[in-house]
């Protein structure tokens, strides 16, 4: 009979891992706790390119670029 508190775990998998605390995490535990490391990762590299694209926009409108334009102007012609 199964307990109301019971955590369903897979007989073939290993269902618990240890974090920082030394304590067991159940795989709904690490799931939720990779999910939210995954969108965190992903909204920071989000930041990251606009950051680039911004920083090379303005290198390239500001005339910064322009000796790197002429290098392959005179490498290409």
């Amino acid at each position: 009979m199964k307990r109301e508190n019971a955590v369903r775990r897979p007989s073939l998998a290993s269902s618990m891992i240890n974090n920082d605390n030394g304590s067991n995490l159940s795989i709904g535990d690490t799931l939720r706790k990779a999910k939210t490391n995954l969108f965190f990762s992903r909204c920071l590299v989000g930041i990251l390119a606009v950051v680039v694209v911004t920083i090379i926009f303005v290198a390239f409108y500001t005339g910064y670029a322009a000796p790197l334009i002429d290098f392959v102007n005179d490498a290409v012609g």
